[in-house]
């Protein structure tokens, strides 16, 4: 067992209130829009006769929760891919090879990287999985891990404490060797309030979402109307002003990482339903993801919000956001990823509090290059032209990774 956070555990950075009264918030108002919709869903399944296709066994030896129900028949096929060990949650995944890296957050560290009154170590951990969940090797890592990607052919990025005080891990697969960064500058606080989320490479630049930024209910200049003023509404979760996302580089020094703004909140954007002008606001950054045009698309989980950045780090950077709804209701969301364009593959998804992940195939195969997104119990396919969501299982505790897994 080793210290959870180090470097900049002693900082007193206060989380957003307003995020996280969101995630209390949660219970009520997201608890809401599910009972909605899933009385919708009640009534299908129940004219399917809520057939789960078979799927409550699986190769793992563990059964998949009687909770979890497919809403399209034989259409897909769920099992569980693997269970986390001891009390560790599984969240975001990568694939590298013929190896699966999942990042397993202990319960014990806070998102800030602190640990709660009386706990005195914990230990989160990156776990390396086979293509048929046999466990291959376990990487320890500081912190409340989130992020993980692929950085080069051999090396992975893993951001840890998404509320404050950011550490980055690298992990060289090859020998094994890991090495901590913090930030460069002080206060160690990174401009935006909060840490950093999920992490995407491209042109060989790593951008990482911009977490649990310091919002304001009084912008000034006021910029509205706001990507978040659904209805005419001002701002539900108040104004982020701030970064959204950066540019992330390794120092020379071997310890501290530099963080260049690579996109603010407060920037013109285009609203896809309709080609009408807005500001960006993007109050809760969180995962992020490449589209098959190569476009960096970040969501904004609790504005219910994919975020499209075209051409990122170049001269010619654009932003377009798209609302995400199930049944007519905002459905905030964690992970989108597309099915491939060719080829044979299946979907992992990671159900964080339940400690387990999932595999989902597809009867006929996945269609090409089409959206998949998990949020709010269920995972469900997205459109990206309109937002709308169909889900394909619900049921679920709170699915957080999904990918698609080559074969």
């Amino acid at each position: 067992m080793v210290a959870a956070a180090s470097g900049n555990t002693s900082l007193s950075h206060k989380p957003n209130t307003v995020r996280s009264q969101f995630k209390l918030r949660t219970g009520t108002i997201m608890r809401f829009a599910y009972i909605v919709g899933c009385g919708v869903l009640a009534l299908f399944l129940a004219a399917c006769g809520n057939d789960n296709n078979g799927s409550n066994s699986s190769s793992s030896g563990i059964a998949v929760p009687a909770s979890v129900e497919g809403t399209q028949g034989s259409a897909y096929s769920i099992s569980v891919f693997a269970k986390a060990p001891g009390t560790l949650q599984p969240d975001d995944m990568v694939q590298v090879g013929n190896s699966l890296f999942v990042v397993c957050q202990d319960t014990n560290v806070n998102p800030d990287g602190t640990l709660p009154s009386g706990v005195t170590s914990a230990q989160a951990e990156v776990i390396e999985y086979d293509l048929t969940g046999n466990v291959l090797h376990t990487f320890d890592v500081a912190g409340h891990p989130d992020g993980i990607t692929l950085v080069g052919t051999n090396t992975l990025w893993v951001s840890s404490n998404e509320d404050a005080n950011t550490i980055i891990t690298v992990i060289n697969i090859s020998s094994n060797a890991l090495q901590s960064y913090t930030y460069d500058q002080a206060p160690a606080q990174l401009p935006h309030g909060g840490g950093l989320d999920d992490m995407k490479v491209i042109n060989n630049v790593v951008y990482a979402s911009a977490s649990n930024p310091t919002t304001t209910a009084s912008p000034s200049p006021d910029q509205s109307p706001y990507s978040t003023d659904g209805s005419g509404a001002t701002a539900e979760y108040g104004v982020n002003a701030g970064p959204a996302l950066y540019a992330i580089s390794l120092n020379n020094d071997g310890k501290t990482f530099h963080a260049v703004v690579a996109l603010g909140s407060s920037t013109a954007a285009t609203l896809l339903t309709d080609g009408s002008a807005v500001t960006l606001n993007m109050t809760d950054t969180d995962s992020s993801m490449l589209d098959p045009s190569g476009n960096l698309v970040i969501d904004s989980q609790q504005d219910s919000e994919l975020v499209f950045v075209k051409n990122a780090g170049t001269p010619s950077q654009s932003v377009s956001v798209l609302p995400m709804t199930l049944y007519g209701n905002p459905w905030p969301l964690d992970d989108t990823r597309w099915s491939p364009a060719s080829g044979n593959s299946f979907m992992l998804v990671t159900d964080t509090p339940a400690q387990l992940i999932y595999r989902i195939n597809a009867a006929k195969g996945f269609p090409a290059s089409t959206a998949y997104s998990s949020g709010q119990g269920t995972v469900l396919q997205a459109d990206t032209s309109t937002g709308a969501l169909t889900p394909i299982y619900v049921g679920m505790n709170n699915p957080h990774g999904l990918i698609f897994v080559t074969q």
